[in-house]
């Protein structure tokens, strides 16, 4: 049975769909919210490292003193043939584990808006999103593309959405893991960065998907997430 370890940056950002997804392929996982007391597990332990949001900045190691034990498992996971996975914040934290500035975006880009996959994007992930689905997005940071990476995914706002290196490490910066109670949670704790702007929608908008558009986005999420190794590399 593989095992998974999902790392928590704050209690309203969990896997969400992730979760679904890992329970129905018969993943073993355990989850940890680091701003809380935790000891991360030897990577003997860990197959599959998934690597959440939330509002803090991946260079905030000096406000955030977890973060940078969070980083050294990251990066051993990476250099030891592990699937790791980054969602938001944990796209910029595997970014800048492999050498990537994470600097601030243009703008902050908060809402649902569409995103393309680009020329360098793998066919078989291309035609998951080749009618460009509108996703969730909640940043104020970017990151830069790391040496070696394929660029899959841009939007209007951001041009870098999405990454895949070595063919095992995934970075997205928008939600396609998203449901109900992570739109719930963030409009609620994040209430604070909803300021008027042209990239960013207010609670009711950001709230008002409907259940069949998330499911879609599960379903596209789950054929990606079943692209990735299963095992560890040798």
């Amino acid at each position: 049975m593989p095992r998974a370890l999902i790392l928590k940056h704050v209690p309203f950002e969990g896997p969400a769909a992730i979760g679904d997804w890992l329970a129905s392929e018969g993943f073993e996982t355990r989850t940890l919210l680091l701003s809380e007391p935790h000891t991360l597990p030897a990577l003997d332990e860990i197959d599959w490292l998934i690597v959440m949001g939330g509002p803090m900045g991946a260079n905030d190691e000096a406000t955030c003193p977890w973060m940078a034990a969070e980083k050294r498992l990251i990066r051993d996971a990476i250099d030891n043939g592990r699937t790791v996975i980054g969602i938001c914040l944990g796209a910029q934290l595997i970014a800048s584990v492999l050498g990537a500035p994470v600097t601030r975006n243009p703008a902050p880009e908060i809402g649902w808006f569409p995103i393309q996959p680009t020329v360098d994007c793998p066919q078989e992930i291309s035609l998951l999103f080749r009618d460009m689905p509108k996703v969730l997005h909640w940043h104020g940071d970017t990151f830069a593309l790391p040496d070696g990476a394929r660029h899959l995914f841009a939007s209007e706002a951001c041009d870098n959405q999405g990454y895949l290196y070595a063919d095992r490490v995934l970075g997205l910066q928008c939600h396609l893991e998203c449901d109900a109670d992570t739109l719930a949670g963030l409009c609620y704790h994040c209430a604070d960065e909803l300021t008027p702007d042209t990239w960013v929608q207010d609670a009711e908008t950001l709230q008002s998907v409907s259940d069949i558009a998330l499911a879609s986005l599960h379903e596209r999420l789950f054929a990606l997430l079943a692209l990735l190794p299963r095992e560890r590399a040798a």
